[in-house]
């Protein structure tokens, strides 16, 4: 007679309650940081030192989006959000010093910063999404192998041992 091991159901309302863990945000931030720094030498290496402000606008991006890499599957649209949030960020990084140091009063000048912001976006964030977009899907394959660890499947119940 062979025996059937039957795992028990698990709750999970509390682990999807729970926030995510500080070390997905690390890993998601570390991995992002050090993409964008090999793109930045590349941009050094061809001139093109405002690759730099990549570092610092893919390190929040990957802190924001690391915990939502899924163990399994779905690295496209990862990798879309961190190209579009990490040239977002790009863009805010850049209008907004530039912006405060104009000295106006921050109510008036908001509409002027939104509209260099989306003028920044369509002029230099679209063509540098060749870029983006493939470093975003390194990020998130990277970040998907360190959340399920060594094992190339990721890990579900078991049904039978």
């Amino acid at each position: 007679m062979d025996a059937v091991l039957v795992a028990p159901a698990v709750d999970q309302g509390d682990a999807q309650a729970a926030g995510p863990s500080i070390a997905d945000r690390w890993i998601g931030a570390a991995v992002a940081a050090s993409v964008a720094f090999l793109a930045a030498l590349v941009g050094l290496g061809v001139d093109a030192p405002f690759l730099l402000i990549g570092i610092p606008a893919a390190t929040i991006a990957g802190w924001r989006l690391g915990p939502k890499v899924p163990p399994a599957g779905g690295v496209a649209g990862m990798g879309t959000a961190m190209a579009i949030l990490t040239i977002a960020a790009a863009d805010a990084l850049i209008v907004i010093p530039m912006i405060a140091s104009t000295g106006t009063d921050l109510l008036n000048i908001i509409p002027a910063a939104m509209i260099l912001w989306v003028v920044g976006f369509a002029v230099v964030g679209i063509p540098m999404m060749t870029l983006v977009v493939s470093c975003a899907f390194v990020w998130a394959v990277v970040v998907q192998r360190l959340a399920r660890g060594n094992d190339p499947i990721a890990p579900g119940p078991s049904r039978a041992a």
